[in-house]
């Protein structure tokens, strides 16, 4: 039997791993070689046994033997023995080198592999792609290596063009390349961005939308128009990593509610990008939007003429209407997160549904912490674009060693150094950019975390249906940053 006792590292950086080995009587373990340079080094704590390449040294209790582990080797006690197994690693020396060494690409994933979120590197010698989720980025004068946190999604069915996007998300690359030309826009979508979370990056063209502008322009004083750009946000949405699973998620979630026609109120409507993908997969419902903003109306007009709007604050909203459905995609941090609780679960049915897909954070207990999550979190989502931007990555990287000074300055030096490109995939990055200034601001974007958002939701009167993390930004497990999707219930 082995049992793993710590794991850690040295000085420089080298792991150590340090196991309990219990022998039976008449065992005979042979192991492997491990990687170069690895050592062991055996500690004998009961019997004698033979340790290390054929034929073995002999260790008794209290005795200690080392050797090279990068042979095969073995560990037999005629008596039976227990032993202490110390691995050492060897140190991770800095790359240097060739583009496209594949000894030094392996280091790299090494690091990842450890949880290792960004490095930077010397050298232009790496290419993108190297696994799904592992960008490689280049500044003016270095390179950077940035992973995702992993999020694996369910494997879910579905029926007809449901079943079809489901699929999607666990298909091989050479399936996704097919659906370029898919006459369905989520499809599109959906296979545009798994091709470019294993570092492929298709035409966008087929996602992008030109909305026209009236003359004269429609601001809102103090209104989310004011400090995010409605033109950029209703041209580029669709190429938001995650975007297209909440419409996704939302859809097999009503569906299998068997709330699948009827009206619903869509609320912090925007442009409606998500709503003519729920659409496709439900074409029975009937929204009912929710938006204050001209100009988002203004586009939404475009994109879905003939959609009921409501030009309201939804938590000033006054109806006598109820609903069996509320939803609010990628909204709800734009407005008090309780009054809008609140005003959601008056305006529903007893037994109804609201759907909440949005962005959160990592969570956090202080203003500094806030920050530095807010920071990762956006940025996260620029990561498979390719974008060579010093201040960018370097920024990034400077949050993710904790450090909180200079983050503001660095991040309107991206931005600035965002406006001499015109490319979508900048068009993109300043609006993300945009966003994060606002919520650094607390103006506009006010993002939580997940746990924050069920605490209030619960405290409200909810019950939680259903939760998702759709999209992984910062953080591990269920409930760290990124594109979450809640579903709750007003009880009966």
């Amino acid at each position: 039997m082995v049992q793993l006792i710590e794991q850690t590292r040295g000085q420089s950086g080298e792991r150590l791993e340090v196991y309990r080995m219990d022998l039976s009587p008449g065992s005979v373990r042979l192991a492997e070689a491990h990687e170069r340079g690895l050592r062991e080094r055996v500690i004998g704590l009961r019997g004698k046994a033979a340790v290390g390449p054929l034929p073995g040294r002999e260790v008794g209790p209290g005795e200690e033997v080392e050797f090279a582990g990068d042979e095969p080797h073995v560990y037999a006690s005629e008596e039976g023995a227990s032993l202490l197994v110390f691995l050492h690693y060897p140190p991770v020396p800095r790359p240097r080198g060739e583009a496209g060494s594949p000894e030094k690409a392996s280091l790299v994933l090494r690091e990842v592999s450890l949880g290792v979120e960004g490095l930077a590197l010397e050298g232009r010698w790496l290419t993108p792609g190297l696994q799904e989720g592992v960008f490689v980025r280049w500044g003016a004068n270095r390179t950077y290596l940035f992973s995702l946190p992993l999020a694996p999604l369910p494997r879910l069915e579905g029926q007809g063009l449901l079943g079809e996007a489901l699929a999607l998300l666990h298909a091989p690359a050479e399936d996704l390349r097919s659906y370029g030309g898919s006459p369905s826009l989520l499809l599109r979508t959906l296979a545009w961005e798994g091709l470019l979370l294993r570092g492929e990056v298709a035409d966008p063209a087929s996602l992008l939308f030109h909305i026209t502008k009236s003359p004269g322009g429609s601001s809102q004083e103090g209104g989310w128009e004011d400090r995010i750009s409605v033109d950029l946000y209703a041209q580029v949405e669709l190429l938001h990593p995650g975007y297209a699973k909440q419409p996704l998620f939302l859809a097999y979630e009503v569906e299998a509610a068997g709330l699948r026609r009827g009206r619903f109120l869509d609320v912090g409507t925007g442009p409606g990008h998500h709503l003519l993908l729920l659409l496709e997969l439900l074409p029975h419902l009937e929204p009912v939007a929710v938006e204050p903003s001209p100009a988002s109306r203004q586009a939404l007009a475009q994109l879905l003429p003939g959609v009921e709007v409501l030009p309201e604050d939804f938590t000033l909203l006054d109806l006598e209407e109820s609903f069996p459905l509320i939803v609010c995609v990628g909204a709800s941090h734009h407005m008090s997160t309780w009054r809008f609780l609140e005003k959601a679960y008056r305006l529903l049915r007893p037994g109804g549904l609201l759907a909440v897909a949005d962005e959160f954070l990592r969570p956090f207990t202080t203003r500094e912490e806030r920050t530095r999550n807010l920071l990762l979190h956006h940025t996260a989502y620029l990561l498979p674009f390719p974008l060579e931007l010093e201040a960018l990555w370097a920024l990034r990287l400077v949050a993710l060693r904790g450090e909180s000074r200079g983050l503001r300055a660095l991040a309107e030096e991206a931005w600035q150094d965002l406006e001499t490109h015109s490319d979508p995939f900048a068009a993109f990055a300043r609006l993300e950019l945009q966003a994060l200034l606002a919520g650094l601001d607390y103006e506009v974007e006010t993002k939580t975390h997940p746990r924050r958002f069920l605490e209030l939701a619960l405290s409200v009167g909810f019950a939680l249906e259903r939760h998702h993390r759709l999209f992984a930004t910062h953080g591990s497990g269920s409930w760290g940053g990124g594109t979450h999707l809640f579903l709750l219930r007003r009880p009966r």
